[in-house]
């Protein structure tokens, strides 16, 4: 595909290495790291040893793991080939070429150097008339915190950013306007919620116990103690009417990237919210790429779904096209998921050779 050779000869020609990312993958690191929700959406077979292999869904996992096995340090990655994955409507079989800029602790900058050149690997690519829209999850960890919102609905709430309709659901059920969430314990379990973890394991214990039921083999007394709990904090919470309008004027803001620090220091003004570092980042980042003739968009509910994307999220797309051609961001918890004793920075993108041709 000639989109694919020329974008790989750019991203040899600065100074990426490239990787070799074998067809069939081991399943686990890509189920440990996405969830359970992915096996259903990827090809799966076994050894005769018994271990789990898949076709390569995406090259990210696979890439960060021969990193690690080569001892760290800073290096710049790129990629090309086929990846194998079930999408909608499209093909489950698709080309990607890929971006990965990992263990520069310069963040800011490793960001805005990953975005300049995700724009000229989709210019190179074919794309023309593209549109950039980016957000920020670190700037809503930032607002949770801020809000003080509990431990157990900040975790939820984060593993929902990114999906609006959800996120509005549990906002509502956080405000007590959905009585459904009640847990119902009993007072056996109730009574030692109030006296620790280790109480409620072995309330647990002594109920599996009863009941004949396995302590080893399926979930553990310490996982179900520890899931009671979560449970029991989030029924328990209530979220303050003038801190659920401050978070829904927040995931409404949608503006031109250029705007966006005046938006979020209004913002800040308005709620009486202290947002440390976010407008900075928000000019920096317009600065930056003001020299550049894309249309950039900011939007704060622009998140995802994955428990290792830590600050900025892109996309790209082109005219005539809804889905984005390039997706990207910062993922700094991914290789510490993959077995790194220490936090690694990690930003990287990836580009569907398929859709650069755009809609006919």
């Amino acid at each position: 595909m000639p989109s694919l050779d020329v974008i790989k000869e750019y991203l040899a020609s600065i100074g990426c290495a490239f990787p070799e990312i074998r067809l069939l993958q081991p399943a686990d690191p890509f189920l440990d790291t996405t969830g359970e929700d992915l096996r259903r959406r990827i090809f799966i077979t076994q050894e005769n040893s018994g271990t789990t292999l898949c076709l390569r869904p995406e090259f990210t996992i696979p890439v960060c793991l021969a990193h690690l096995e080569q001892a760290g340090g800073r290096a710049h990655y790129a990629y090309g080939g086929s990846a194998f994955r079930q999408r909608k409507e499209e093909p489950a079989e698709f080309t990607q070429a890929g971006f990965e800029d990992l263990g520069n602790p310069d963040k800011l900058s490793a960001d805005v150097n990953c975005i300049k050149v995700a724009l000229e690997t989709a210019r190179v690519g074919g794309a023309r008339q593209t549109r950039l829209v980016l957000g920020n999850q670190s700037i809503f960890l930032t607002l949770l915190d801020a809000l003080e919102i509990p431990l157990a609905w900040r975790k939820k709430l984060l593993r929902s950013f990114g999906d609006t309709q959800l996120l509005a659901s549990q906002l509502a059920a956080l405000s007590n306007e959905n009585s459904e969430r009640q847990v119902v314990l009993s007072k056996k379990l109730s009574e030692a919620l109030d006296q620790g973890k280790d109480a409620v394991t072995r309330a647990v214990t002594d109920d599996m116990l009863q009941f004949g039921l396995p302590l080893s083999g399926g979930r553990t007394p310490e996982a179900i103690a520890d899931r009671l709990i979560e449970k029991a904090e989030l029924s328990a919470a209530q979220l303050e009417p003038e801190k659920k309008a401050a978070l829904e004027a927040f995931l409404k803001i949608d503006t031109k990237l250029k705007d966006a620090e005046t938006h979020i220091t209004n913002y800040e003004l308005k709620y009486g919210i202290d947002l440390p570092g976010a407008s900075q980042t928000l000019a920096t980042l317009a600065d930056s790429l003001q020299s550049d003739t894309v249309a950039t968009d900011y939007r704060a509910s622009f998140g995802r779904r994955l428990d290792y994307y830590t600050g900025l999220v892109f996309e790209i797309y082109r005219e005539g096209l809804e889905k984005p051609i390039v997706g990207g961001g910062r993922y700094d918890h991914l290789l510490t998921l993959l077995g790194s004793k220490s936090e690694i920075p990690a930003v990287g993108f990836a580009v569907w050779i398929d859709r650069l041709g755009g809609a006919e």
